[in-house]
């Protein structure tokens, strides 16, 4: 690609591509996750699914079942990213997992539709889980590397920004439509809000969240399909960073998260603060009716509402914060916010514990400044299967949530809120000790590690 081809617009910094194309692609993956979050009641494994199950009668050990099997399915990427590195199977990729996602969503709504058995209907969510596990870990990492690939750092605080900050808006619009359908009657809190209800009965309810992300999801197909990466040229055919062969990727990517200290201590930081701080939320969402009474409207409408709407403006002040500091500034940012949601949740009553919803949710964004972090130490050659390998150790919090429906059946739901808590505290200590505050990847020129 000639000079001339990127002299419209600012430095196109580590991305060969034009700056229009550049600013595209920030675009498009913004209006994904705009789309995403907008079907979040069903997209964000765990809430909806945990409660779906518990008015079906099962215990917290099966509620916590979709959200166990979701992670540990999410290890299915790491095949894809050692025998398919290649740049141009990556559209692909996306196309395939959103279709995969799409399915499942299709697959609930038709089991509530037919009023199938409540085995069936269980199992049906349970498969959710598992599709959306494997099918999420693959879109996640192609999209990292559709970023990594086809934006330069110059961009990256405003993607993110974009995506995680703007994004969230339509998360609350969806948890809004959410609240309005699962709840047939008035209750006092949504006639203090304001909020209109639909009056559909369960499982009426469930079937409207799963039928209505069926075509949310296939518009996000349609704008997979649109990205684009730069193509290796012929002077860059024999470079691995560009065309990695299958296998290649791997023995590379193991390499280097092993003996490159901010990939390896990230990815085991993230372990544990997704196993604290985000592997718990089902029972938080739980203990709801607990705090409030049973006899109290669901809530999950509003929890989700304030999940998201903390996310937004959480989001957008991360993108500046990350923009204006280093990479790992977000991270203990949203470490320290999941740390404080645990606290809340201990020490609030009445519909004051409803804010743990928000800050938890606000602190969720962990799940985009870790990969991030990640993505910012990793070679080029190596990004795709280092995110695969990030979501094949988030897969071990599958074992979390287990242990989480354990030890609530066993003990009590509070004993889980100060095991996440301690997890949280240790995952603090970790982050400040171990990970710089700006990491370069070992394939960087001196010139970019400069302005990282």
């Amino acid at each position: 690609m000639s000079a001339d081809d990127s002299s419209s617009g600012p430095p196109t910094g580590d991305c060969p591509l034009p700056w229009p194309i550049q600013q595209r692609n920030s675009l498009l993956y913004g209006l994904f996750w705009c789309l995403f979050y907008f079907a979040a009641p069903i997209t964000y494994v765990g809430n909806t699914h945990a409660n779906l199950l518990s008015n079906l009668g099962a215990s917290d050990l099966a509620a916590n079942l979709p959200h166990a099997f979701y992670q540990w399915f999410t290890a299915c990427p790491i095949l894809v990213a050692w025998f398919l590195p290649q740049p141009k199977v990556l559209r692909p990729l996306i196309v395939g997992a959103l279709s995969a996602m799409t399915f499942a969503a299709a697959l609930v709504a038709a089991s509530l539709w037919l009023r199938l058995s409540t085995k069936a209907v269980i199992g049906s969510v349970i498969l959710f889980g598992t599709i959306f596990g494997a099918a999420n870990g693959i879109l996640v990492t192609a999209m990292w590397e559709v970023v990594r690939r086809g934006t330069s750092s110059h961009l990256r605080g405003r993607t993110m920004s974009l995506a995680f900050g703007i994004g969230p808006l339509f998360a609350c619009a969806g948890s809004v439509l959410q609240q309005m359908v699962m709840n047939p009657q008035p209750f006092p809190l949504t006639a203090q809000l304001s909020i209109p209800t639909f009056g559909l009965e369960f499982p009426m309810n469930y079937l409207a969240l799963f039928g209505g992300g069926v075509p949310v999801l296939a518009l996000a197909t349609l704008l997979g399909t649109q990205f684009e990466v730069p193509a290796p040229t012929d002077d860059s055919a024999a470079d691995p960073a560009e065309t990695p062969q299958p296998l290649q990727a791997a023995r590379r990517s193991l390499a280097e998260f092993f003996t490159h200290r901010p990939v390896l201590f990230a990815s085991i930081a993230y372990l544990l603060v997704y196993s604290g701080g985000n592997a718990i939320f089902d029972n938080v969402s739980l203990h709801a009716r607990d705090v409030l009474g049973s006899d109290m409207e669901d809530t999950q409408g509003i929890q989700s509402f304030l999940r998201f709407s903390f996310k937004s403006v959480t989001g957008l002040c991360l993108g500046f914060l990350l923009a204006r500091t280093s990479p790992r500034a977000p991270v203990l940012a949203t470490t320290g916010l999941l740390l404080l949601g645990i606290a809340w949740v201990l020490n609030s009553s009445g519909y004051w514990y409803l804010l743990s919803a928000g800050l938890l949710g606000a602190g969720e964004l962990f799940g985009a400044y870790f990969p991030n972090y990640v993505v910012s130490a990793s070679s080029k050659s190596t990004v795709r299967a280092n995110v695969a390998l990030l979501n094949l150790l988030g897969s071990f919090v599958g074992f979390a949530s287990v242990s989480y429906g354990l030890i609530s059946n066993a003990y009590g739901r509070t004993a889980t809120f100060f095991s996440a808590g301690g997890l949280l505290l240790f995952s603090v200590a970790l982050i400040l000790a171990t990970l710089p505050p700006r990491p370069t990847a070992p394939d960087e020129p001196v010139s970019h590690r400069a302005d990282s």
